[in-house]
């Protein structure tokens, strides 16, 4: 597995993000949702560009780069035992960036007393967590746009 450095987001990063989060959502997206999913859930940085920024400056919000120092996928913890926003672009995908992501987020909330780490994880995203030790703890439907989405909310004690 190749590591890839990680650093703290910056506000600098927004753009950068918005496309890792747009292409994530749109190519690996595309063998498990709906077109019209799809574009809900990959427009949301460009629709709602002053709440994607405010949720990306909460919590710890890691960027992974490449050997130019690109931002070429992030993931956030927020609140201290909760995974979110974990995105990498697709050219990178599989590549085990995800997992070294989720394994510096455990730690920091390891780090801070935490006992436990949930996550809500998408259809794309659902494999991944329970190869990293979470647990179903139920599926649920999100609306977005009055559009549904399954989610399922894991858990993995620490």
């Amino acid at each position: 597995m190749q590591i890839f450095p990680l650093r703290a987001y910056i506000s600098d990063d927004i753009g950068t993000i918005a496309q890792i989060y747009q292409q994530s959502a749109t190519e690996l997206g595309s063998p498990y949702y709906s077109a019209e999913q799809i574009e809900i859930w990959a427009g949301y940085p460009q629709n709602n560009p002053d709440e994607f920024e405010e949720l990306l400056g909460q919590g710890h919000t890691l960027v992974a780069t490449d050997d130019k120092n690109k931002p070429v996928a992030f993931g956030q913890l927020h609140p201290e035992n909760h995974l979110t926003l974990l995105y990498v672009l697709p050219k990178f995908s599989r590549k085990g960036i995800g997992k070294q992501i989720c394994a510096t987020l455990e730690a920091i909330a390891r780090s801070k007393g935490q006992k436990s780490l949930s996550v809500t994880a998408s259809k794309v995203s659902k494999g991944l967590f329970e190869q990293l030790g979470f647990e179903l703890i139920e599926e649920e439907i999100s609306l977005r746009n009055n559009v549904a989405f399954e989610r399922y909310n894991m858990v993995k004690q620490l």
